[in-house]
């Protein structure tokens, strides 16, 4: 008879246990939810979960999204979750790397326009396969652009202070060409 209670004991699992675990079945359908159709793609789905997460998409609140939810939970918990977790995994990392890529080339320009020969040295150092005259042909045009905007900023003129910067949007995609091309 003991042995039928040290049985039970290792697979009972308290209403408190499921519902931690439900919770994160759960989580991971709201992630899903958020993702785009080309990011979901990526991810090894079954057709009845990417039919739930279709009708999730068209609910907007309420306990009817609530319910959706936890049926898209149920449904990944039966059935692929580790392979799930892996895509998602996979994908922050792949979201992370590229958020990073976008600040290091922000960085860049803004070094450039801030302080323009030492911050084009460094660069030209760094990244020697770089068009070099295009480059300073663009920091000197960005810094014009920024010197004019700061001087309309103060003389009161807001419509020529928040027009977007051309010459600084060049300057961001050659040096993200460029970035990208010798890596990072």
């Amino acid at each position: 008879m003991t042995q039928d209670n040290e049985y039970d004991e290792e697979f009972y699992t308290s209403r408190t246990e499921q519902k931690k675990s439900m919770q994160i079945y759960t989580a991971m359908a709201e992630e899903l939810l958020k993702l785009s159709h080309s990011q979901l793609s990526q991810v090894p789905i079954f057709k009845e979960l990417d039919d739930a997460l279709t009708a999730a998409k068209k609910i907007k609140v309420g306990n009817s999204l609530k319910r959706q939810m936890s049926y898209i939970g149920k449904l990944i918990r039966n059935n692929n979750y580790e392979e799930i977790q892996a895509a998602l995994e996979q994908l922050k990392q792949k979201d992370n790397l590229h958020e990073h890529f976008v600040q290091l080339t922000e960085k860049w320009r803004d070094r450039l326009i801030d302080e323009e020969p030492k911050a084009l040295a460094d660069f030209i150092n760094n990244y020697p396969k770089c068009d070099r005259q295009k480059l300073n042909q663009l920091v000197r045009h960005a810094v014009k652009e920024e010197s004019a905007k700061k001087s309309a900023k103060e003389s009161g003129n807001t419509n020529a202070a928040t027009t977007a910067s051309k010459y600084k949007k060049s300057l961001f995609k050659l040096l993200r060409a460029t970035i990208a091309e010798q890596g990072i």
